[in-house]
């Protein structure tokens, strides 16, 4: 985790400005009058240059970038204050871009064991329109997402750059079209957030694949350059109109940016909370560097003059706030499968050779001992399932055994019946039993406990049934589930029917329980006298002794699985025997079991009330009263050091099981042998396990005494716990009011969840068709790229028959003819006169628009001449009102004067009626002055009202000339990058041509070359021909001389001699061919070498011609389509304008006429 890196840099004021700046700068720190004070990683002061600020952190994100981790930087600040300037800098001073990469690949040369590819794009965010400033015409992309590429923009142009200049110059023709415009506050203002974007990838250099120490892992890091616009006030700035919209944009895109970093702050991404990364296109492109995969620095802007104050704390705020969020960088590798492979296998090879070279004893005992421990450990693992699947085995035949003797002596009770009389004896003895050890020291103990149970047991007719109920023994995980009092209850229960089973060879509790005194009475008296007075002193001397075993040892026995293993071992073996011969005998104990089941049920019962009542009262008080953890935490201690203690009698336990075993198993060697002397061993064994038992005694005691104390402590915990209830309740009613509040409250927020996700719906339906939209524009896409493709095949193909047409032409060299280039001509030709007549289409439509303007311009002008002679006109009417004004009030004066001069005596009465006769006359003048003044009113209102109409008009003809002269901005640069591209074309069909007639001339001589060898070769076979003639002539008048024996060896002698020279002369002239022929590879190698890297350039600069071409196309044929729409759309504008102002002119002419 790493936190990003905020440093500060204050732009330089003025003498005046600083003498009023409220900021205080000291160390890293600023802060304003003492109020509020902000601490940074780094503060630069005016005076600190570009370079320090740049060595600052964005080295470092440079060299990691390299590395494989992605980095961004982003200059953060309101207008004017020098965040481009920072970020690109001057020629005098090198901003920060220049200077990363400048290091970049200063970084890379040094790097001797990677290569690297270096690719770059530029990008700008105009009024949430993503632009593409190394493309130009790419406007409006689209953000998309997947998991190979992650968060990208597509269609974006990416250049692949070898050298800082190529980048420099790239970025020089970027920022030509970025859009400045200028405020009041300041001259070149950015208008749009824009990113500057280098794409790294490197690898092991292919020296190393060659050996095979490589591992074809690709690094591939992203350095983000972000140079933002600043924030802005429309007060300040005095932005209007387009500026206005640039600046709503611009804050709007900032404020996103602040609120995802304050929620990254406050940890909401963490907590699960929602990040609003999509609201803006900004923050959903530096979505990795916010709080993702990023190393990331900010350069805040600020200027320290009184009049930004209030902008300076928010900027400040924002910095401060992005000084807490963390990022998580990692070096992005992508590794295929070969690579894994390799990778792993390097380092086994690694491994193998550092234990060859450490290859001691001490290695070897230690690897031994631990394929010892693994054998061992399997071994035990083997060992552990066995006896698992044994345990089940031998519990469902228990089981199965169980039920049917259950069922045996359901069948024995219902058919066997006795008189009351031995009933009524029996359970006399019964009762006399019971009140024997019922007042015991068990009775004195507990005797709350013990009588309830007792007592309605011992009333009862049949005191063997409500034990019925009880089945067989719980398994042992449920017993280790349960609480310690519970386990030990059921331990004491289970260990003295094991005792008693294992020393007297009883049969199974389980099933002793349901056996009813009905069944016991007639066997008795089945056996003989003498053995049912050796069974029952030895059944006195053994409830003797049970009981004060029983009565000392009361809970703290614990149960375990082994020792019900044991007892089904020896009830199962012993099953069918001792029903028939110690049943009987041992009825007494079974009574004695019985009662103890009583009381350990009851025991069982009260521990379980008591745990449960004290774990309701703990979960109550919990979260109410912390005091309570620390008796718990006693109560706990005292519960492990009980357990303990239980653990070792539990062992002594264990060694009187053992023994018990022992006499068992003396016992099965004597029942099986056929002795008679079964009682004499019985009562042997009980005496010696009665000295065990006095033996255990003081242990047992102990133990004792511990759980009294236990006991103690829970009743003491029991009052404390009482004592915080009242308390809880309390609380509890206070918790019924804040549920009461918040139940309201959720009723609240479902009722705008309800709304939202209504809103959800609309939203998701918006998506949807969205969605539809672009899968219908994907699909589009994929059918372009599908053309694509087959136009890519098709050439690949032609240049593969080409490439086979150059090795062939030593064989095929008469093949070539001119109909093919004819033809290609031809289709090239066609294709120029289509481009042509598109050409000319276009510069047609450009001067039927140019015209179009031409008219909007004069009809514009023709409206501001009309505007000023109404205006003219309204300033003339002024002047009129104004005189009439100004002589209305002279008249009245006169009015006054010669009013005052009536009241004269001594003027004649001849005067008065003249005088009112000539105010008359005024009066009328002044009514008619008035009505013309009202109406020259009305008038000027209503050109008012035209004057606004037409200025409205007018400026919607601005806009749209506005538009129109950017169409035709796009459209002749389109025009000229079709042009160029036809004259790129013509160039390359005039290299093709050269190339042809090279080709033409190459092949004349060849063919040349051809007739000429083929002319030495019928000269050769002539002469040989005349030869092999005259050797025929010899031959034969040697073959008439020598006998018939050496006509055969002449004859292979003359063959093989001729054979040698025609050899010999071949090999000469093999010889010389093959000089020509290595000649010719050479050249043709050469020729082949050159042809094929200039195909590879051709086919590289195909490849972008024709994706040039063909968004050219797409684009040529949109902006077609939209000139078009846009030509009807002003066409019926100009009309309606025009039979507008032709109204407006009859109304002027009406005017003026009145």
């Amino acid at each position: 985790m790493e936190k990003i890196h905020v440093s500060v840099r204050a732009k330089p004021l003025s003498q005046d400005d600083a003498k009023t700046s409220p900021w205080r700068i000291s160390g890293n720190s600023i802060a304003i009058s003492n109020l509020s004070k902000f601490d940074f990683d780094q503060i630069f002061c005016g005076s600190c240059g570009t370079t320090e600020v740049y060595e600052a952190r964005t080295k470092d994100l440079v060299e990691a970038a390299v590395r494989g981790f992605n980095g961004t930087v982003f200059a953060y600040g309101q207008t004017n204050s020098g965040k481009t300037y920072t970020m690109r800098g001057s020629k005098a001073e090198p901003g920060v871009i220049p200077l990363a990469v400048n290091d970049l690949f200063q970084i890379i040369q040094q790097d001797v064991d990677r290569e690297f590819l270096l690719r770059m794009s530029y990008m700008e965010i105009y009024n949430e329109e993503i632009n593409d400033l190394l493309a130009p015409e790419h406007r409006k992309l689209q953000i998309h997402e997947n998991l190979e590429r992650g968060i990208y923009v597509a269609g974006l142009r990416e250049e692949i750059v070898a050298s800082p200049q190529q980048v420099l110059n790239l970025m020089e023709f970027g920022e030509s079209h970025r859009h400045i415009g200028e405020t009041n506050m300041n001259v070149y203002s950015s208008r749009s957030h824009t990113i500057f974007r280098m794409i790294i990838e490197s690898r092991d250099r292919s020296e190393d694949e060659e050996s095979g120490s490589s591992c074809d892992a690709v690094r591939v890091s992203v350095l983000n350059l972000v140079d933002l616009a600043g924030s802005e006030r429309a007060a300040k700035t005095g932005a209007e109109g387009v500026r206005l919209k640039e600046g709503s944009h611009i804050n709007k895109s900032l404020m996103t940016l602040g609120t995802v970093i304050k929620k990254l702050s406050e940890g909401a991404e963490s907590q699960g909370g929602h990040v609003p990364y999509r609201d803006s296109k900004l923050t959903r492109i530096l979505q990795p560097s916010l709080g993702g995969n990023a190393r990331t620095a900010i350069i805040c802007n600020i200027t320290l003059a009184q009049i930004h104050t209030d902008e300076t704390k928010s900027s400040l705020q924002f910095a401060s706030r992005a000084l807490r969020v963390t990022n998580c960088a990692q070096v992005n590798e992508i590794l295929t499968d070969a690579a894994l492979l390799k990778r792993q296998k390097k380092e086994i090879e690694d491994l193998r050779s550092k234990l060859m070279g450490s290859h001691s004893e001490h290695l070897e005992k230690e690897i031994l001992s631990l394929r010892n421990t693994l054998l061992q450990t399997e071994l035990e693992r083997e060992r552990i399932a066995l006896e698992l699947e044994e345990e089940k085995k031998a519990q469902a035949e228990w089981e199965k055994r169980v039920k049917e003797q259950a069922k045996k002596i359901e069948n024995l009770s219902s058919m066997v019946l006795f008189s009351n009389r031995d009933e009524s004896r029996e359970h006399i003895k019964r009762d006399k039993r019971r009140d024997t050890w019922c007042i015991g020291k068990l009775s004195q103990e507990h005797p709350g406990n013990v009588y309830p149970i007792i007592q309605p047991s011992a009333s009862t007719v049949k005191p063997g049934r409500p034990n019925r109920d009880m089945g067989p023994l719980l398994p042992f995980e449920e017993l280790v589930n349960e609480d310690v009092y519970v386990d030990e209850s059921f331990k004491q229960k289970d260990n003295n029917k094991d005792d008693a089973n294992k020393d007297c060879n009883l049969p199974n509790p389980c099933a002793l329980l349901h056996v009813t005194n009905r069944k016991k009475a007639p066997r008795k008296k089945s056996l003989p006298m003498q053995e049912d007075n050796k069974f029952l002193e030895l059944q006195a001397e053994y409830e003797s002794l049970f009981l004060k075993f029983e009565t000392e040892k009361t809970i703290s026995d614990i149960q375990l699985e082994s020792l019900r293993k044991q007892l089904i071992d020896s009830n199962s073996f012993h099953s069918k025997e001792s029903v028939e011969s110690v049943n009987y005998a041992n009825n007494g104990c079974l009574i004695v079991e019985k009662n103890a089941n009583f009381r350990e049920s009851d025991a069982i019962l009260v521990i379980k009330r008591l745990q449960e009542q004290i774990k309701v009262l703990e979960m109550e008080n919990l979260s109410s009263q912390q005091s309570l953890d620390n008796v718990v935490d006693l109560v706990a201690e005292q519960n492990i050091c009980g357990r303990e203690k239980c653990k070792e009698l539990y062992e002594e336990l264990i060694n009187e099981q053992q023994a018990a075993r022992l006499a068992n198993e003396k016992l099965t060697s004597t029942e099986t042998d056929g002795n008679f002397d079964f009682p004499i061993s019985v009562s042997l064994e009980i005496e010696e396990i009665a000295s065990e038992i006095q033996n255990s005694k003081d242990v047992v005691q102990s133990a004792m005494f511990m759980v009294d104390d236990a006991i103690k402590s829970f009743s003491a915990l029991c009052d404390t716990l009482l004592v915080f209830k009242t308390s809880v309740y309390e609380d509890y009613a206070d918790q019924i009011l804040i549920l009461n509040n918040s139940q309201n409250l959720i009723s609240c927020l479902r009722k705008k969840i309800f709304e939202l996700e209504s809103e959800k719906v609309l939203l998701d339906n918006q998506v949807a068709d969205l969605q539809k939209h672009l899968q219908e524009s994907k699909l589009d896409a994929q059918k372009s790229q599908n053309s694509l493709m087959d136009n890519l095949e098709q050439q690949k193909f032609e240049n593969a028959e080409l490439i086979s047409y150059i090795q062939t032409l030593g064989k095929d060299l008469s093949c070539l003819t001119s109909s093919t280039v004819a033809k290609d001509r031809e289709t090239t030709r066609k294709e120029l006169e289509k481009v042509k007549t598109k050409l000319k289409e276009t510069e047609s439509k450009l001067k039927i628009a140019i015209q179009e303007k031409t008219k909007i311009e004069g009809e514009k002008a023709y409206a501001e001449r009309e505007i000023k002679q109404l205006r003219g006109q309204i300033s003339l009417l002024e002047r009129d009102i104004n005189k009439r004004d100004s002589l209305a009030g002279r008249r009245r004066d006169s009015i006054v004067e010669r009013g005052s001069k009536i009241f004269d005596p001594k003027r004649p009465k001849g005067l008065e009626q003249t005088l009112q006769d000539e105010h008359k006359k005024l009066e009328v003048l002044a009514f008619e002055s008035e009505t013309r003044i009202a109406s020259l009113e009305e008038e000027i209102t209503a050109t008012l009202k035209e004057k606004e109409e037409v200025i409205s008009i007018n400026e919607g003809l601005l806009l749209e000339l506005e538009g129109l002269t950017e169409k035709l901005n796009t459209s002749t640069t389109e025009l000229y990058h079709l042009k160029e591209e036809i004259y790129a074309l013509k160039q390359r069909l005039e290299e093709s041509d050269i190339n042809q007639e090279n080709l033409k001339s190459s092949i004349k001589v060849l063919m040349e070359e051809k007739e000429e060898l083929a002319m030495q070769l019928t000269d050769s076979l002539l002469e040989i021909e005349e030869e092999r003639a005259i050797w025929s002539a010899k031959e034969k008048a040697v073959l008439l001389a020598i006998e018939e024996h050496t006509k055969s060896n002449n004859v292979q002698i003359t063959s093989l001699s001729t054979e040698l020279l025609e050899l010999s002369k071949e090999k000469v002239q093999v010889e010389e061919l093959r000089q020509k022929l290595s000649c010719m590879e050479v050249k043709m190698h050469a020729d082949g070498v050159t042809n094929n890297k200039e195909m590879a350039k051709l086919r590289m600069r195909l490849r972008g011609t024709q994706a040039k071409l063909d968004a050219f196309r797409c684009r040529y044929k949109e902006a077609i389509d939209e000139s078009i729409l846009t030509n009807k759309k002003y066409k019926d504008q100009l009309a309606s304008k025009c039979i507008e102002v032709l109204n407006l002119k009859k109304e002027l002419a009406a005017v003026k006429g009145q």
